[in-house]
């Protein structure tokens, strides 16, 4: 038996011999680990100014709290976390004093969690670092190119979702 390999390209590799799948749980580990580092960077910088007790999941729910308030449903979906999970971090933003549950005036039942002033604070440190950050991503990449990276991400998540649902479909859940 010869050791010459074959010359066919296998259509489940690129161009530079990696598979697919393999090429994609890459781009995923990298995108996991710029979310990461980006969370990471503005927490580092809220600790040197006094703001210790946050952390990255913390910081993540603090920066989409309104002035006016949100309810724990909105949160999480935005921050793509279980109501309970996201009740648990309100609660402990409330220990720390960084935000405060209100009633929600529109709905008697709900209660609207907003900022308190040390959380409007650390809010206003925090933009500091995002305005660096956004700086320097900008520099490189420029505004276009940013643009269509989120398209492109948010397309990928998209067709990630519709596969998802197609595999449940034929598995017979939802």
């Amino acid at each position: 038996m010869s050791d010459i390999k074959c010359l066919t390209p296998d259509p489940n590799e690129d161009a530079l011999g990696l598979n697919q799948a393999d090429l994609l749980e890459r781009v995923s580990d990298v995108m996991r680990d710029v979310s990461r580092t980006y969370v990471s960077a503005i927490v580092a910088d809220l600790e040197q100014r006094g703001f210790t007790e946050l952390t990255p999941a913390s910081v993540s729910l603090l920066a989409r709290l309104t002035p006016n308030g949100s309810q724990t449903v909105d949160l999480a979906r935005q921050t793509r976390r279980t109501k309970q999970a996201t009740g648990k971090l309100v609660q402990e933003l409330e220990n720390q004093g960084y935000a405060e549950r209100v009633p929600d005036p529109s709905d008697g039942r709900a209660q609207l969690v907003r900022p308190t002033d040390k959380g409007k604070k650390a809010l206003a440190a925090g933009a500091g670092v995002r305005k660096k950050l956004a700086e320097g991503a900008m520099t490189v990449f420029g505004s276009e190119a940013l643009e269509r990276l989120h398209d492109d991400l948010t397309l990928l998540e998209d067709i990630f979702k519709d596969k998802v649902a197609e595999s449940n479909r034929e598995a017979g859940t939802s």
